[in-house]
């Protein structure tokens, strides 16, 4: 019975320093908010949130110690469990004010890129030290930190001898009740976009709070007019877009533009066969052959597309209400905005993010199948087109859907054969024969083909070819196992059979060639602005991208969103970060690189690049 008392008091004492420790690193991550610009918006609400998350999350942080210190005492070690307690706990205490001081760097938290820069073979080209320095900020780093460990375990030993408790249930139901109410006041607040509430969080390392946006909807629920109103007013604390104010002229003609984009679009579908009326349209103007998105998949990409930015800022422009200054300059010089999408806008919410000044937006069509809605928004464009004033520019965004979704009836699933009569995801493995899934997809390719051949015969038929501006292009690639390595759809990978789409554009007046040098997603914005609307500032002032018609090398292609991103680099390498923050590196056939050398000269300059719309 002594024996079991032993291991019980031992426990509650492991139990009462982790509660300690917990409390320190919640009041570490309460700081990370002093040298940040998100304090600038922070309110009641975003301060109670944040206290909440940050002791939830050091609670979650911290717990490893305690469980691998209770595993010993079990055991029986007990003298080595508080020794491994204390300097588990000193270590993830030093990770976390690592992580803040290289947050306050780069704006983004220590994960695989940082570790290979500190410690890869041209960790000197960046950090250039003296070696006293290194000592000194170690010796600081283990005497701070190890003096506040021996502190807590010191004061849970006193706490514990004195009182003889442990408060094992109210510090439970403390850190549980501080996370249930952080997430679940999460989900409010993003749904509202409540800046102190979202922007707080992200300056958490690796804190994922629940977001439900698209339950809110199905539970009919909507965002209150007036506080959208009242966020929409104000300014963003944390970026600078554009990092100058436009220098805009009036230009001597106003063309209309069409941006038709096909969800999912693998560009091994523009073929005379599959998509004649899309390939004859390629033959007959701009056809870029390199082109890369901005993701592998359409909340990403589709963001790319509209701000020329990286969907790495989408966390803070959502909350600001920020909006592609493509479409605010579309608005300013009298363009009629309208959107023609097959699959919803409100989720992911493009409607608010991308076209949330734009009045009359179509959010949605009916149709009982994704062939019916493509088929509907055709017709639409087409008749709101034909009634237009021919005097007043529009601009206009057709969004086809049935490449993505593989729905198509027998009657429609021609003319390749054999081919799936759905997308059975079951049946996919490395070995398969792709064949009847490709033929599937290309089915569909072929339908929607007909439908943007109808779009672009009714832009020549109504004498608008001369004076309109026609972008066709995928929000992302579809992969068939291309590089046999098990991996299909999108979303999965960076590699180009996911990332890599068609770009086709129609600009009056040129005359048709085929470019071969790499084009990416956040080159439409300065070439529209730049070209066409007027904008006279540096592409690099509201951009990441070049104009289209500059064929100098795009070094460093970001894609992917602030969470799950990757770098291409020469020869299509990609190094990816993963959600987890470890680096992955592989080569253009998602072949893993071993020993990858990170030229971290050139990373530092990306990411300062990647960076450089976040206030300094």
């Amino acid at each position: 019975m002594m024996e079991k008392k032993t291991i019980k008091d031992r426990l509650k004492q492991a139990f009462l320093f982790y509660a300690l420790s917990a409390m320190t690193a919640a009041v570490m991550f309460v700081c990370f908010m002093q040298s940040s610009s998100v304090k600038e918006v922070m309110d009641l609400e975003g301060w109670v949130f944040f206290a909440a998350s940050c002791l939830s999350h050091a609670s979650q942080v911290m717990l490893p110690p305690f469980l691998v210190s209770a595993l010993l005492i079990w055991l029986r070690l007990s003298r080595t469990a508080i020794i491994v307690q204390a300097v588990l706990t000193a270590l993830t205490l030093i990770l976390i004010d690592l992580d803040s001081q290289v947050y306050g760097i780069y704006r983004f938290h220590i994960n695989g890129f940082v570790l290979s820069m500190v410690f890869g073979e041209g960790a000197s080209q960046i950090f250039t030290f003296d070696t006293q320095l290194y000592v000194k900020e170690t010796l600081r780093l283990l005497g701070v930190f190890g003096a506040l460990t021996c502190l807590c375990a010191y004061a849970a030993r006193i706490v514990y001898r004195r009182r003889g408790k442990a408060y094992t249930l109210p510090v439970a139901l403390t850190f549980a009740g501080c996370t249930l109410f952080a997430h679940l006041w999460h989900i409010y607040a993003s749904f509202n976009q409540h800046q102190s509430v979202t922007k707080s969080a992200m300056l958490l390392p690796y804190y994922f709070p629940t977001t439900a946006n698209g339950l809110m909807f199905d539970l009919g629920m909507v965002p209150p007019e007036s506080y959208q109103n009242m966020a929409g007013s104000r300014q963003s604390s944390d970026v600078s877009y554009p990092l100058h104010p436009l220098d805009t002229v009036s230009p001597q003609s106003l063309p209309n533009i069409v941006v038709i984009a096909v969800d999912s679009w693998n560009r091994r579908a523009l073929t005379s066969e599959c998509m004649p009326n899309v390939y004859k349209y390629a033959t007959e103007n701009q056809w870029f052959t390199n082109h890369l998105s901005s993701s592998n998949g359409t909340r990403s990409s589709i963001f790319g597309l509209f701000f020329g930015l990286s969907c790495y800022y989408w966390e803070s422009f959502e909350p600001s209400h920020i909006q592609p200054l493509l479409i605010d300059r579309l608005l300013q010089l009298g363009y009629h905005c309208q959107a023609y999408p097959s699959a919803t806008l409100l989720e992911p919410p493009f409607a608010k993010v991308v076209f949330g000044n734009v009045k009359g937006l179509n959010v949605s069509t009916p149709g009982d199948n994704t062939f019916d809605r493509d088929s509907k928004i055709t017709e639409m464009f087409i008749a709101d087109m034909k009634k237009r004033d021919k005097t007043k520019p529009f601009f206009s965004f057709v969004f086809y859907d049935l490449p993505h979704s593989f729905e198509l009836s027998k009657e429609q699933n021609v003319p390749f054969k054999p081919a799936w009569d759905y997308a059975d995801y079951t049946r996919l493995n490395n070995d398969l024969d792709p064949t009847p899934f490709w033929n599937l997809y290309r089915n569909c390719c072929y339908q929607d083909d007909k439908m943007i051949g109808r779009v672009l015969k009714a832009i020549d038929d109504e004498g608008m070819a001369d004076n309109t501006i026609v972008v066709l292009t995928g929000d992302h690639s579809q992969e068939f196992n291309e590089n046999h390595r098990n991996y299909w759809g999108h979303n999965s990978n960076f590699s180009i059979h996911q990332t890599g789409v068609p770009l086709v554009c129609h600009f009056p007046g040129q005359s048709a060639a085929r470019h071969n040098y790499r084009t990416t997603h956040y080159d439409l914005v300065p070439t529209l602005m730049h070209d066409y609307l007027g904008v006279r500032n540096p592409v690099g002032d509201y951009s990441m991208g070049k104009l289209l018609n500059d064929s100098t090398p795009r070094l460093w292609h970001i894609v992917g969103s602030n969470l799950n991103y990757a770098f291409i680099i020469g020869g299509d390498t990609i190094l990816e970060k993963k959600a987890e923050g470890a680096l992955e590196v592989y080569d253009a056939s998602m072949k893993p690189v071993i020993d990858f050398r990170m030229p971290v000269k050139e990373f530092d300059q990306a990411v300062k690049e990647l960076n450089r719309f976040f206030k300094k």
